[in-house]
């Protein structure tokens, strides 16, 4: 998933930066605008709930960040439900041009309640590869060449309280959405 592809297209929608997100919003956004994988639903299109008179753009952009991030979280819990060995605790690394921006690192610590990390490299999926390449060629385990390598050396946030109520909120929207979303509009 291309997550900024969807918060570019909202804020140029909108005409804001993709930085102008308000401190809160009672807005949410399902932002399945090619359908969305996980869960499998091919025929979802992106929605928007809960608009009033009132609403600021910037709260709606802010629920396009939450609506991505969401649905990634709940991704990677079915992942690590299934398969990942990986502590609930464990830090987030956040790349991509989206992970620069403090919206995407505000949005992603208060909604799964975990530290941040953003690598300084420049090239992380290159430099995920090298490491798997020198891992293969080498026999040396993948995650000790990443940590000789200082892979994540960069920018660590700290965990925060997770926002249950938000959490919950876009939980019970996208289960009230999910006839829609299972069948061609």
């Amino acid at each position: 998933m291309n997550c900024t592809v969807v918060i570019d297209r909202i804020a140029g929608w909108l005409g804001l930066d993709r930085e102008t997100v308000a401190s809160r919003t009672d807005v949410v956004v399902l932002p399945f605008f090619d359908g969305e994988r996980t869960p499998n639903l091919p025929n979802a299109a992106g929605s928007i709930f809960g608009l009033r008179h009132t609403t600021n753009p910037s709260e709606i952009l802010l629920a396009a960040y939450q609506g991505v991030v969401s649905s990634l979280l709940d991704a990677l819990r079915q992942i690590d439900d299934r398969s990942s060995g990986v502590g609930a605790d464990a830090p987030l690394v956040v790349i991509g041009g989206g992970a620069k921006g403090t919206a995407w690192r505000s949005v992603v610590r208060s909604l799964s309640g975990r530290s941040v990390q953003v690598p300084d490299a420049q090239e992380p999926v290159a430099l995920g590869a090298a490491v798997q390449a020198t891992s293969i060629l080498t026999g040396e385990p993948s995650d000790s060449v990443a940590r000789r390598w200082h892979t994540r050396k960069g920018i660590a946030l700290p965990a925060v309280t997770p926002d249950e109520e938000t959490i919950d909120r876009i939980r019970s929207v996208r289960s009230l959405a999910l006839e829609l979303n299972t069948r061609e509009l």
